[in-house]
């Protein structure tokens, strides 16, 4: 890891509501609202836009576990503002904490579990998972 890796370093990701992060579920819902997944997939890419300046050349990482809470809807067209912190640091496993806002109101919280590791040692993962 880079120096500078320290915990509360912070990111922010602005976003927008789009037709596509709404719920599909194989076509058994069709609520016209910020879905879940579309949430838990902004949380794991600011705790990623958060770690990915300080890893080494060397060095790739993975998603370890995600933990969310959809606390209020958002519609289509509404503004978002994820917030992601870094909370701990233990060996190679990085944590996050992350808040959804949309149009100054929380509506998503959760945390993010992220592995670091060498790129050889990934390379080996992807070779064993196909």
């Amino acid at each position: 890891m880079k120096a500078g890796f320290k915990v509360g370093i912070k990111v922010d990701l602005p976003a927008t509501v789009k037709p596509s992060m709404k719920p599909h579920l194989e076509g058994l819902v069709t609520h016209r609202l910020y879905a879940t997944w579309a949430m838990v997939y902004h949380m794991e890419t600011a705790s990623r836009m958060l770690l990915a300046p300080y890893l080494d050349v060397n060095e790739e990482a993975v998603g370890a576990g995600v933990l969310v809470k959809h606390l209020k809807p958002a519609a289509l067209g509404a503004p978002l503002h994820i917030v992601c912190t870094l909370v701990r640091v233990r060996g190679n496993k990085v944590y996050t904490r992350v808040h959804v806002y949309s149009r100054n109101k929380r509506i998503g919280e959760g945390s993010v579990a992220q592995v670091v590791m060498t790129r050889s040692r990934f390379a080996r993962i992807l070779r064993e998972a196909r």
